[in-house]
C-alpha cells in the first residue's frame, strides 16, 4: 500500500503544479479544498498504517495467536478501528481523484497513470484499489471474522501477498512516502494563498476525520 500511495502522491503533485488560472473564485476554492482533503487523507493513511504495522509485527496472525484471549481481543479491537478508517480513507481518496471535479487540474494523461497505480488497469493480486475495496466493503457490510482473519487484514492493508510482513521493506516505503508528502505540502503552500490555507485547511481537516466506531 505504501509504495502505491507514494506514486499517487507524486502524480497528484505533478498535476497541481499545473494550475494557475481559474474561471471563477468558486472553482479555485473547490480545487484547493480537494487538494487539501487529498493531503490529509494520504497523511492519515500513512500515520495509522505505520502505527498498525508496528503493533502487528512481522507475523500478525502468529502474534495474535500467542496472546492471552483478553489481550488479543483488545489488540484486535484497536486494529479493527484503524482498518475501518483506512478503508474509508482509500475509498474517499479514489472519489476525490476520479468521481468528482475537485482534482480536475490533473490532466487525462495523469489520471490514466494514477488509474494504473491504484490498480483499475493492472492484473495484480494486490492493488491499492483492491485493498481499499476490501476494507471498505467489510466496513459497510460487517461480517463475522475469526481472530486469524482479522489479523490477516493487517497484511492485506500493507499490500503483502501472504500473512508475513517484510518490516524492513515497509519501513523504507513509509520513509519515502513521508518525503513525498512533505514535497506535496510544500507545493500546496506555494500555489495557494495564506488566506486560502487559513480558511480551507480547517474545513478539509474536519471533513477527512472519521470518528472511531465499532
Amino acid at each position: 500500500m505504501f509504495s502505491e500511495l507514494k506514486s499517487v502522491v507524486d502524480l497528484i503533485r505533478l498535476g497541481i503544479t499545473e494550475f494557475r488560472k481559474f474561471r471563477s473564485d468558486q472553482e479555485r476554492k473547490e480545487i484547493v479544498l480537494g487538494v487539501l482533503k487529498a493531503y490529509f487523507l494520504l497523511k492519515d493513511c500513512v500515520d495509522d498504517g505505520e502505527r498498525l504495522i508496528k503493533e502487528a509485527g512481522t507475523d500478525p496472525v502468529g502474534k495474535i495467536n500467542s496472546m492471552e484471549p483478553a489481550e488479543a481481543i483488545a489488540t484486535l479491537t484497536r486494529c479493527d478501528l484503524i482498518l475501518r478508517k483506512q478503508g474509508r480513507r482509500l475509498y474517499d481518496l479514489q472519489g476525490y481523484i476520479f468521481g468528482q471535479d475537485h482534482l480536475a487540474v490533473i490532466n487525462p494523461n495523469l489520471q490514466d497513470q494514477i488509474s494504473k497505480v491504484i490498480g483499475y488497469k493492472m492484473d495484480r493480486a494486490v492493488t491499492l484499489h483492491g485493498i481499499g475495496a476490501g476494507l471498505f466493503f467489510r466496513n459497510m457490510f460487517p461480517i463475522g471474522e475469526t481472530n486469524e482473519e482479522k489479523a490477516r487484514l493487517v497484511a492485506l492493508m500493507a499490500g503483502a501477498e501472504n500473512d508475513l510482513l517484510d518490516l524492513e521493506k515497509i519501513t523504507a516505503e513509509v520513509a519515502t512516502l513521508r518525503e513525498a508528502l512533505e514535497e506535496y505540502r510544500l507545493v500546496v503552500e506555494r500555489i495557494v494563498t495564506s488566506e486560502e490555507l487559513l480558511s480551507l485547511s480547517g474545513k478539509a481537516r474536519q471533513e477527512t476525520q472519521f470518528k472511531d466506531r465499532a
